[in-house]
């Protein structure tokens, strides 16, 4: 997935990543970025929602309520999302829930900055990583090569 690709309806997911690298408590009942496992598949369906998106002008709608900074959960940003037709419409015909979505995109993002700093950063801060992050840094790197 590019992560420059995310649309500004979705600037929410962007928005939330701040608050995933700070660690903050996420979720639970299965939906945290750092236990969330990504596959090809996955991540082309994403990726069809958001072309669906762009192409049908949605991704240019700016949400004029600007309270990201609300969002502490992968369920508010879910919720957020949920509340847009032409968001939750485009999930449906991909068969993905908003909560499937945000775990992933934020998973994505998590993965998708790993690799951006990973020739500088320190060795040991792989270490850190759950199992799922270092799949998902496997999973981004196949597709950065693409």
């Amino acid at each position: 997935m590019n992560i420059s690709a995310l649309s500004r309806s979705l600037f929410i997911l962007v928005s939330a990543a701040g608050l995933l690298m700070a660690g903050h408590a996420w979720a639970a009942n299965g939906t945290d970025p750092a236990r969330f496992r990504l596959t090809p598949a996955l991540l082309e369906r994403m990726n069809a929602v958001e072309a669906e998106l762009k192409q049908s002008g949605a991704a240019n709608k700016q949400n004029d309520d600007n309270d990201d900074a609300d969002a502490e959960s992968v369920q508010d940003i879910a919720r957020k999302l949920d509340a847009q037709p032409h968001i939750r419409a485009a999930l449906a015909r991909q068969k993905l829930s908003s909560t499937e979505y945000v775990s992933a995109g934020l998973a994505a993002l998590h993965a998708g900055m790993y690799l951006a700093v990973e020739k500088s950063a320190d060795p040991r801060a792989a270490a850190s990583l759950t199992p799922e992050q270092r799949a998902n840094i496997e999973v981004m790197r196949a597709r950065r090569k693409k």
